[in-house]
Protein backbone atom coordinates (compact mmCIF):
# COMPACT_ATOMS: atom_id res chain seq x y z
CA UNK A 1 0.00 0.00 0.00
CA UNK A 2 1.37 3.60 -0.38
CA UNK A 3 0.61 7.12 0.83
CA UNK A 4 -3.02 8.23 -0.44
CA UNK A 5 -4.10 10.50 2.72
CA UNK A 6 -4.32 13.51 3.17
CA UNK A 7 -2.42 14.91 6.07
CA UNK A 8 -6.22 15.88 7.75
CA UNK A 9 -7.01 12.53 7.56
CA UNK A 10 -3.43 11.35 8.75
CA UNK A 11 -3.41 13.80 11.98
CA UNK A 12 -6.83 12.21 12.82
CA UNK A 13 -6.02 8.76 12.61
CA UNK A 14 -2.85 9.94 15.11
CA UNK A 15 -5.47 11.79 17.43
CA UNK A 16 -7.64 9.02 17.57
CA UNK A 17 -4.95 6.08 18.21
CA UNK A 18 -3.07 7.78 20.05
CA UNK A 19 -4.97 6.42 23.24
CA UNK A 20 -2.75 3.57 22.97
CA UNK A 21 0.24 5.01 23.71
CA UNK A 22 -0.93 6.49 27.36
CA UNK A 23 1.34 4.07 29.09
CA UNK A 24 4.19 4.72 26.72
CA UNK A 25 5.02 7.89 27.64
CA UNK A 26 3.91 10.42 31.03
CA UNK A 27 0.50 11.52 31.33
CA UNK A 28 1.19 15.26 31.46
CA UNK A 29 3.08 14.48 28.64
CA UNK A 30 0.85 12.93 26.12
CA UNK A 31 -0.82 15.43 24.45
CA UNK A 32 2.41 17.59 23.78
CA UNK A 33 3.77 14.11 22.63
CA UNK A 34 0.89 13.60 20.01
CA UNK A 35 1.42 16.98 18.91
CA UNK A 36 4.45 16.65 18.09
CA UNK A 37 4.04 13.79 16.37
CA UNK A 38 1.73 15.28 14.29
CA UNK A 39 4.82 18.09 13.76
CA UNK A 40 6.56 15.24 12.69
CA UNK A 41 4.62 13.71 10.10
CA UNK A 42 3.76 17.03 8.50
CA UNK A 43 7.50 17.73 8.00
CA UNK A 44 7.74 14.12 6.28
CA UNK A 45 4.92 14.25 3.97
CA UNK A 46 6.45 17.69 3.06
CA UNK A 47 9.84 15.79 2.04
CA UNK A 48 10.04 14.86 -1.92
CA UNK A 49 11.63 11.13 -2.18
CA UNK A 50 13.91 10.74 -5.40
CA UNK A 51 11.71 8.68 -6.79
CA UNK A 52 9.17 11.33 -6.55
CA UNK A 53 11.22 14.05 -7.98
CA UNK A 54 12.54 11.91 -10.94
CA UNK A 55 8.68 11.26 -12.06
CA UNK A 56 8.14 14.95 -11.72
CA UNK A 57 10.68 15.79 -13.79
CA UNK A 58 9.88 13.16 -16.13
CA UNK A 59 6.35 14.30 -16.12
CA UNK A 60 8.06 17.88 -16.99
CA UNK A 61 9.54 16.23 -19.64
CA UNK A 62 6.78 15.30 -21.61
CA UNK A 63 4.67 18.38 -20.99
CA UNK A 64 7.23 20.96 -22.77
CA UNK A 65 6.72 18.76 -25.50
CA UNK A 66 3.60 19.90 -26.53
CA UNK A 67 2.84 22.47 -23.59
CA UNK A 68 -0.93 23.74 -23.20
CA UNK A 69 0.53 26.48 -21.37
CA UNK A 70 3.89 28.59 -21.45
CA UNK A 71 6.76 26.55 -20.72
CA UNK A 72 7.28 29.49 -18.28
CA UNK A 73 4.39 28.44 -16.53
CA UNK A 74 5.60 24.82 -16.15
CA UNK A 75 8.50 26.01 -14.61
CA UNK A 76 6.80 27.79 -12.02
CA UNK A 77 4.52 25.48 -10.86
CA UNK A 78 7.86 23.17 -10.36
CA UNK A 79 8.65 21.85 -6.72
CA UNK A 80 11.42 23.89 -5.29
CA UNK A 81 13.27 20.86 -5.18
CA UNK A 82 12.74 20.34 -9.03
CA UNK A 83 13.51 23.81 -9.67
CA UNK A 84 16.92 23.49 -7.60
CA UNK A 85 17.33 20.37 -9.84
CA UNK A 86 16.98 22.70 -12.97
CA UNK A 87 19.46 25.02 -11.80
CA UNK A 88 22.28 23.15 -10.24
CA UNK A 89 24.59 24.09 -12.86
CA UNK A 90 23.80 27.53 -13.21
CA UNK A 91 20.34 29.88 -12.36
CA UNK A 92 17.32 29.94 -14.09
CA UNK A 93 16.67 32.31 -16.70
CA UNK A 94 14.58 35.40 -16.50
CA UNK A 95 10.67 34.78 -17.78
CA UNK A 96 10.51 35.34 -21.24
CA UNK A 97 8.75 38.74 -22.39
CA UNK A 98 8.56 38.33 -25.76
CA UNK A 99 8.04 35.44 -28.32
CA UNK A 100 11.91 35.19 -29.49
CA UNK A 101 12.71 35.29 -25.67
CA UNK A 102 10.52 32.49 -25.18
CA UNK A 103 12.27 30.67 -27.58
CA UNK A 104 15.40 30.79 -26.02
CA UNK A 105 13.69 30.03 -22.80
CA UNK A 106 12.18 26.95 -24.08
CA UNK A 107 15.60 26.07 -25.60
CA UNK A 108 17.33 26.63 -22.19
CA UNK A 109 15.02 24.64 -20.61
CA UNK A 110 14.74 21.56 -22.39
CA UNK A 111 18.77 21.31 -22.54
CA UNK A 112 18.92 21.18 -18.47
CA UNK A 113 16.24 18.61 -18.43
CA UNK A 114 19.05 16.39 -20.27
CA UNK A 115 22.29 14.93 -19.28
CA UNK A 116 24.81 11.86 -20.75
CA UNK A 117 22.97 11.18 -24.08
CA UNK A 118 24.39 8.02 -25.49
CA UNK A 119 23.84 5.67 -28.74
CA UNK A 120 22.21 2.26 -28.58
CA UNK A 121 22.82 -0.20 -30.73
CA UNK A 122 19.11 -1.93 -31.97
CA UNK A 123 20.62 -4.76 -34.73
CA UNK A 124 21.64 -2.53 -37.93
CA UNK A 125 20.48 0.79 -36.41
CA UNK A 126 21.63 3.17 -33.48
CA UNK A 127 18.66 4.79 -31.24
CA UNK A 128 19.72 7.96 -29.32
CA UNK A 129 18.93 7.70 -25.57
CA UNK A 130 18.70 10.70 -23.26
CA UNK A 131 18.57 10.12 -19.67
CA UNK A 132 16.56 13.07 -17.84
CA UNK A 133 18.34 15.36 -14.87
CA UNK A 134 17.84 13.84 -11.82
CA UNK A 135 18.81 12.28 -8.47
CA UNK A 136 20.05 8.91 -9.57
CA UNK A 137 17.29 5.87 -9.65
CA UNK A 138 18.81 3.19 -7.43
CA UNK A 139 17.62 -0.59 -7.66
CA UNK A 140 16.02 -2.35 -4.91
CA UNK A 141 13.45 -1.74 -1.50
CA UNK A 142 11.91 1.50 -1.42
CA UNK A 143 14.07 4.36 -0.19
CA UNK A 144 14.44 4.97 3.50
CA UNK A 145 15.27 8.88 3.39
CA UNK A 146 11.86 10.48 3.95
CA UNK A 147 11.59 7.34 6.72
CA UNK A 148 14.74 8.30 8.58
CA UNK A 149 13.62 11.84 9.11
CA UNK A 150 10.22 10.63 10.82
CA UNK A 151 11.59 8.40 12.97
CA UNK A 152 14.44 10.77 14.29
CA UNK A 153 12.21 13.57 14.73
CA UNK A 154 9.53 10.85 16.64
CA UNK A 155 12.63 9.68 18.70
CA UNK A 156 13.23 13.55 19.55
CA UNK A 157 9.73 14.03 20.75
CA UNK A 158 9.75 10.82 22.60
CA UNK A 159 13.17 11.52 24.42
CA UNK A 160 11.94 15.23 25.42
CA UNK A 161 8.10 13.08 26.83
CA UNK A 162 10.59 10.95 28.51
CA UNK A 163 13.70 11.92 29.16
CA UNK A 164 14.85 8.56 27.75
CA UNK A 165 16.82 7.79 24.64
CA UNK A 166 15.32 5.54 21.92
CA UNK A 167 16.79 1.99 22.08
CA UNK A 168 15.47 -1.07 19.88
CA UNK A 169 14.53 -4.36 20.39
CA UNK A 170 17.37 -5.59 18.32
CA UNK A 171 14.95 -8.76 16.74
CA UNK A 172 12.30 -9.71 14.87
CA UNK A 173 11.30 -12.30 17.89
CA UNK A 174 11.27 -9.77 20.79
CA UNK A 175 8.78 -7.60 22.28
CA UNK A 176 8.38 -3.90 20.36
CA UNK A 177 10.10 -1.21 22.32
CA UNK A 178 7.79 2.01 23.03
CA UNK A 179 9.65 3.48 19.96
CA UNK A 180 8.65 0.96 17.68
CA UNK A 181 5.58 0.77 18.99
CA UNK A 182 4.86 4.07 17.97
CA UNK A 183 6.67 4.18 15.08
CA UNK A 184 4.86 1.54 13.57
CA UNK A 185 1.25 2.89 14.83
CA UNK A 186 2.47 5.84 12.11
CA UNK A 187 3.59 3.92 9.29
CA UNK A 188 0.50 1.91 9.53
CA UNK A 189 -2.09 5.39 9.58
CA UNK A 190 0.47 6.56 6.55
CA UNK A 191 -0.76 3.38 4.47
CA UNK A 192 3.24 2.21 4.11
CA UNK A 193 4.10 -0.13 6.67
CA UNK A 194 4.10 -3.26 4.50
CA UNK A 195 7.10 -1.54 2.63
CA UNK A 196 8.70 0.13 5.46
CA UNK A 197 9.44 -2.17 9.01
CA UNK A 198 9.39 0.07 12.14
CA UNK A 199 11.96 -1.97 13.97
CA UNK A 200 14.34 -1.75 11.13
CA UNK A 201 13.66 1.71 11.00
CA UNK A 202 14.70 2.63 14.77
CA UNK A 203 18.02 0.17 14.38
CA UNK A 204 19.04 2.38 11.49
CA UNK A 205 18.16 5.57 13.65
CA UNK A 206 19.96 4.52 16.49
CA UNK A 207 22.86 3.20 14.65
CA UNK A 208 23.85 6.37 13.53
CA UNK A 209 23.37 8.03 16.30
CA UNK A 210 25.99 5.99 17.92
CA UNK A 211 27.88 6.39 15.02
CA UNK A 212 28.07 10.45 15.80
Amino acid sequence: MSESLSPDEVFEKIAKGSSAWRNLVPSQEHDRFVGRVQQAVQIYQGLVSPKDLRSELKAFKKATRSPSAPISQLVSELSAEAQDMLSHSRPLPPRPDNPSASEAYYNDIRLRLSQGQRWKPEGDKRRKLTKVVGPPKRAGRPPDQKIDVLVSLISAAYAYATGTSTYGSRGDDLPETPVEQIVGDILANLGIDTEHSAKKAVQRHIERRRAL
